[in-house]
């Protein structure tokens, strides 16, 4: 699952700067929610894991990648409409949504139960966002999709079998 920390820390990143940009603070604030991914990275990639299998792997690869795939459709689907409809301040939310959605075959298809979770936060982070006016609205969208972000990547790690590198115990 080092590939899934990764893809976690990277978004929550850059969910993190949207809500730093969004909002209009100090683009030099984006280093917090940067910073914060890069502690996790390097703590979450210094625990020991369970192998993975080179067919599960394989299986995996092709999972996230359809499924990926279906998301990058979407969120331009999602754009294209929220621009065309007037709606510009909508995309960031709309974009958690479709985020959110995209985890669920993945949480079924891994298996990864954490992942239902995960996408049900982003799914109800975007739409509470959508009731809200901006500043808030973006401000809610990214710091509150960081936040889901970051806490699965958490999760991820902490799950049994895990432990740190160099210390006895199971892998």
């Amino acid at each position: 699952m080092r590939g899934g920390i990764w893809v976690l820390t990277l978004f929550g990143a850059i969910w993190g700067a949207v809500g730093v940009l969004g909002t209009g603070m100090a683009p030099l604030l984006v280093a917090v929610p940067v910073a914060i991914s890069l502690v996790l990275l390097f703590w979450a990639t210094r625990q020991v894991r369970a192998p993975i299998s080179e067919e599960m792997q394989a299986r995996i690869g092709r999972l996230v990648g359809i499924w990926s795939a279906v998301e990058g459709v979407a969120i331009f689907v999602g754009v294209t409409v929220c621009q065309n409809i007037g709606a510009p301040d909508a995309i960031a939310p709309v974009i958690a949504i479709i985020v959110g959605l995209h985890f669920l075959p993945l949480a079924r298809g891994i298996p990864m139960p954490l992942y239902y979770a995960s996408g049900a936060a982003l799914i109800a982070t975007g739409g509470c966002a959508l009731l809200l006016s901006e500043p808030a609205r973006m401000l809610f969208t990214g710091f509150g999709s960081a936040a889901i972000l970051w806490v699965s990547c958490v999760a991820l790690v902490l799950r049994k079998g895990t432990r740190p590198i160099g210390q006895p115990g199971r892998a």
